[in-house]
């Protein structure tokens, strides 16, 4: 069997190429050829223009797209029985506690009181506590957008978080953490039911502050919170606490249905503060 046997024989080697004066050159008469090639206003001479090198095009995913890819998987019920084990408790508290749904969510229908049991993050897939939730005191715990609801207390103080992207959409009661490496307010949801307690942080300003608190708003012992600014427009149910900050000015425009709770050394505040009009009260 000869090297080109195999060859398709109704394929011809060389296909034809070029502009099409160059193809008809090939099947008509010379005559013919330069009439028709005159008619369609092309020079013989005439090369294919090298394209422009263009950028691909964009593929990129938008955010939502690639949040989705990202999205992890709900945890099984064995990686939940692997985490109780590193909380110290005993894997039949699983089933004590958590309720298993369908979708391959769960959710708490009590409290959930994890105080110093050094977690790192909560179960993926963990979509509700009923009552209160406490993680406080886990030194390496990251927010990680679970649960999504609370219906009680969220308490997350004396840790290290450094944000609040990832908290709960949903609190119903007091929001509270306290005493932790925040420097941005960025995260908060736009209402909180009850008190927002933010003391002791490193929040330089209130960018992304909660524009409406039920109860009191604590800012007490922020040494790094020189302006007030964001809370104009906030409304405040309760009472605003800011002692222990430097700020020196408070805006006009913000509704607090009681008191700003000042320090006595904090004479510039004070002034401001009454000078527009709020109610202080100084300790």
């Amino acid at each position: 069997m000869s090297p080109n046997s195999l060859e398709n024989p109704f394929h011809h080697p060389e296909p034809n190429k070029g502009t099409p004066s160059e193809l008809t050159r090939h099947l008509l008469p010379s005559a013919d050829a330069q009439a028709l090639t005159e008619a369609l206003g092309e020079d013989e001479s005439s090369e294919l223009e090298p394209q422009p090198n263009l950028p691909p095009a964009d593929i990129s995913m938008t955010g939502k797209e690639q949040r989705e890819v990202e999205k992890e998987p709900y945890w099984i019920r064995e990686q939940y029985i692997e985490w109780a084990e590193e909380v110290t408790e005993d894997k039949s508290w699983i089933d004590k506690i958590f309720k298993f749904q369908p979708d391959g969510t769960t959710i708490v229908e009590g409290n959930l009181n994890l105080l110093s049991r050094k977690i790192k993050q909560l179960p993926i897939g963990l979509v509700e506590v009923k009552g209160n939730l406490n993680i406080s005191q886990n030194p390496s715990f990251k927010l990680n957008g679970y649960p999504k609801k609370v219906g009680g207390r969220f308490e997350c103080c004396h840790s290290d978080l450094s944000s609040l992207q990832g908290i709960p959409e949903e609190i119903g009661e007091n929001f509270n953490v306290r005493n932790n490496h925040l420097t941005s307010l960025v995260g908060l949801p736009r209402k909180v039911n009850l008190d927002l307690i933010l003391d002791e942080n490193l929040i330089v300003n209130l960018e992304g502050i909660s524009k409406e608190v039920s109860g009191s708003l604590f800012l007490n012992d922020n040494g790094e919170l020189i302006s007030l600014e964001a809370l104009k427009g906030v409304k405040i149910g309760g009472d605003l606490w800011l002692i222990d900050v430097p700020a020196t000015e408070i805006p006009a425009g913000i509704e607090i249905g009681g008191n700003i709770l000042i320090n006595s050394s904090h004479a510039d505040l004070i002034a401001d503060a009454k000078k527009k009009g709020y109610q202080v009260k100084i300790l």
